[in-house]
């Protein structure tokens, strides 16, 4: 994407092998290796006893942290919401946005590129993400501490913003989905393939109709990049400007 930057969330260097104490544990260390496990080994093999044993401690001793899975699934998610809002915040500050002189369209679509590459960066996670909506404390945290900076800027947000947001990041997890989840019971057939076989069999209005229709991908490609600015574009402009 056009913000497409890498903002540093630090490391704790609590990895594999760690074998840390159970004094030195934390809410955020055990979250973090959680997420690193995920994008390590998919999100089949997350559970706490993986967990425990990576950092070298007992099941047990997450409990006063992470008291069950449940707990882990949000904490996981709370970390991706928090870099989403890390990399905003940062572009904002370094990329020369203007106060007074940015809309609100463009700090959506900002928004949207930094979900997306959060997104492919933890692309075993993306189906936790777009079922485990913000609900703890330190992501409604984060997403204030943007949208103080967003007022700063003096940027004006439309009434319904709140649910534009929703459709923003409904739409852009949903792309994502689409590009990195494995697909339900094996690989998917080829789709240059169907669509061939459907033409050779069409009728000649059908074939006319829908080789026209299918005229804009000829130039444009299936390319996941291009149908998401297309998308968004027409989510924040109208589908009449793309």
């Amino acid at each position: 994407g056009k913000w497409n930057r890498s903002v540093g969330m630090g490391d704790t260097g609590e990895r594999k092998g760690s074998g840390l104490k159970r004094g030195h544990l934390t809410r955020e260390s055990i979250l973090r290796e959680a997420l690193t496990l995920v994008d390590e080994k998919g999100f089949d093999a997350l559970s706490l006893r993986t967990l425990g044993k990576r950092l070298g401690v007992s099941q047990a001793a997450f409990y006063r942290h992470i008291p069950d899975k449940a707990a882990l699934l949000d904490g996981v998610a709370e970390i991706i919401w928090q870099e989403v809002f890390d990399r905003c915040t940062s572009v904002l500050s370094e990329e020369g946005f203007a106060a007074g002189n940015t809309d609100w369209k463009t700090v959506f679509s900002l928004y949207a590129h930094c979900l997306m590459d959060i997104l492919h960066s933890h692309p075993n996670a993306v189906i936790l993400v777009l079922t485990h909506p913000m609900s703890t404390a330190n992501e409604f945290a984060s997403a204030a501490r943007l949208l103080v900076q967003i007022a700063d800027l003096g940027v004006p947000l439309p009434g319904n913003a709140l649910g534009m947001i929703n459709m923003v990041t409904m739409y852009v997890g949903g792309v994502a989905a689409a590009e990195v989840a494995p697909p339900a019971g094996g690989a998917a057939k080829d789709i240059d393939e169907g669509l061939a076989g459907m033409l050779a069999a069409a009728g000649p209005r059908e074939k006319e109709t829908l080789t026209d229709l299918l005229k804009p991908m000829d130039t444009a490609g299936w390319s996941f990049s291009h149908l998401f600015e297309t998308g968004l574009n027409a989510l924040l402009h109208g589908w009449d400007t793309v």
